[in-house]
């Protein structure tokens, strides 16, 4: 099987860096990082990832959950938010972007596995 296309949308630089870092070692492929959501909009278009890591709080006029919602609704790629937002108005928006996975910051090693690995299964069920 090919090795999974990931798309990181991150604003933090080092966040970003570290999360690369991991997802190579699990042995993921790296399609693109985006530190906007306009960006990812963008990328996610061009590139066609498998997933898309969004965080929620990003600079720009859209944050990750309107990002999220119009990759969904335009290509039909899923999404899994890494972010440290757990409020209940932000769950209540991000459940109705219907996503893949949620994982908050700071997370471990296996939770980011775990997650990606379930979403891929489930993608693979879909298709």
């Amino acid at each position: 099987m090919d090795r999974a296309k990931l798309l990181i949308v991150e604003d933090e630089p080092e966040v970003a860096g570290t999360l690369e870092i991991k997802l190579k070692k699990f042995g993921y492929s790296i399609v693109g990082r985006e530190s906007n959501a306009e960006g990812a909009i963008q990328k996610a278009g061009e590139l066609h990832p498998d997933i898309v890591l969004m965080d929620i709080q990003l600079s720009g006029e859209m944050d990750g959950i309107q990002a999220a919602e119009v990759i969904r609704k335009k290509y039909h790629i899923p999404v899994i938010y890494i972010t440290a937002i757990c409020d209940t108005q932000t769950l209540q928006r991000v459940g109705a972007s219907i996503p893949y996975g949620y994982i908050l910051k700071p997370f471990k090693d296996d939770e980011l596995r775990t997650s990606i690995e379930i979403a891929l299964e489930t993608i693979a069920k879909k298709g």
